[in-house]
């Protein structure tokens, strides 16, 4: 047989490289989202073993996929954000009442706990211990903040830059996940009753800053 052309050696030699990065990463995805998928069936801490089950790889591909347990620990965290990426996400509500825009933020914040539970607290208990969560929940609470930011930049501009970065903190808090949890399990409150609770706060804290910019903007027309 002659022997191939060195182009096509080449060639081959590439698809086969391209064919084992893709196996690789296939394989990768598949193993975080059996972390992800045995989380919110309840099992936080699962064995390389159930996880090489779920994902429909051998033990030895899981950690020919993963080095270190850091290395899995950030592609689930990935995976998990790429794949919840639309709840995290706040619709542009930067106009219309305030009321109607309370009832979309409180609405997107509680149908993103209610579907990520597991993995919410999940990751605040291990953000005790690996900085790489630790840092990763920073970034979430910090994109929620600016969230906050934008849905309520009516109301906010009414205050001083010091009292408007409390208040954003004060909502961004009410609103939190950890807020939501204790809410739900240690006052036995439905998820309604918090989105009904969460909503009549965010009016309380808010609608009176509606209310002097309406005021300002009605004297201002005046003169």
């Amino acid at each position: 047989m002659a022997p191939r052309p060195l182009m096509a050696q080449i060639a081959l030699s590439d698809e086969t490289v391209d064919g084992r990065r893709a196996r690789r990463e296939r394989g990768r995805i598949a193993v975080s989202d059996a972390v992800i998928d045995l989380a919110f069936e309840g099992n936080a801490n699962p064995t390389a073993e159930q996880v090489a089950k779920r994902a429909g790889v051998s033990v030895a591909s899981l950690f020919r996929y993963f080095e270190t347990l850091k290395e899995l620990r950030r592609e689930t965290l990935r995976r998990y954000f790429k794949r919840y990426d639309h709840l995290f996400q706040l619709p542009d509500i930067s106009e219309g009442t305030l009321k109607h825009r309370s009832q979309v933020f409180v609405n997107c914040r509680a149908k993103l706990y209610e579907t990520t539970e597991p993995m919410c607290r999940q990751a605040r208990r291990r953000a005790l211990d690996f900085p790489d969560v630790d840092e990763e929940l920073h970034s979430v609470r910090a994109r929620q903040a600016d969230q906050v930011r934008q849905c309520f930049a009516y109301e906010l501009e009414a205050l001083s830059p010091s009292a408007r970065d409390d208040l954003v903190a004060t909502i961004s808090t009410l609103t939190s996940f950890e807020s939501w949890d204790q809410i739900v399990h240690d006052h036995n409150r439905t998820p309604r009753q918090v989105r009904r609770t969460w909503t009549t706060a965010l009016h309380r804290l808010l609608q009176p800053l509606e209310s002097s910019n309406t005021g300002t903007a009605t004297a201002m027309v005046q003169q």
